[in-house]
């Protein structure tokens, strides 16, 4: 992790509150380096300006406290909510990762010592407030998609 710290992945205003270990296994650790390494680090490199991990890994306990989905990829380290701090960076983040999904293929190396199966993107959504990135396991049968929160809780719309 150049940009980033476990610590920025694993904090929790509800966790702390609630008493809640947010610990992550060392496989969650692993999947929290890929999307550093593969995604966010180099993001950061690109728009040339930090950014804020709003959520990382959740321990199960703590997606359900957060109201999180049963089935949501932070409980296994393989999502992060973020926002750059400069909030005219939005748009170049989107721009980018519309041009990065194109070369998907260069996203599906691990990090080293990581003994988990290869990984590829899962989602990126478009929040008024912030941007969602997951990734799955090689061999799953989730596509890649770019969604944009619609805001009106009506769900989410293909970008």
């Amino acid at each position: 992790m150049k940009w980033f710290t476990l610590q920025e992945f694993t904090r929790s205003v509800t966790a702390n509150i609630r008493g809640l270990d947010n610990t992550p296994p060392s496989d969650a650790v692993c999947g929290l380096e890929w999307l550093c390494q593969r995604f966010l680090d180099p993001l950061r490199d690109a728009i040339g300006s930090p950014i804020i991990i709003s959520s990382g890994y959740r321990s199960r306990d703590l997606n359900t406290a957060v109201g999180g989905s049963e089935t949501s990829y932070h409980m296994i380290g393989l999502a992060a909510d973020f926002h750059p701090l400069d909030p005219d960076k939005r748009e170049a983040i989107v721009s980018l990762v519309r041009q990065s999904a194109e070369l998907s293929p260069a996203w599906k190396k691990d990090p080293d010592g990581c003994p988990e199966p290869p990984l590829h993107f899962h989602q990126f959504i478009q929040y008024p407030t912030f941007f969602h990135v997951s990734v799955a396991p090689e061999g799953s049968t989730d596509k890649f998609q770019i969604l944009r929160y619609n805001g009106f809780g009506q769900g989410y719309k293909k970008d």
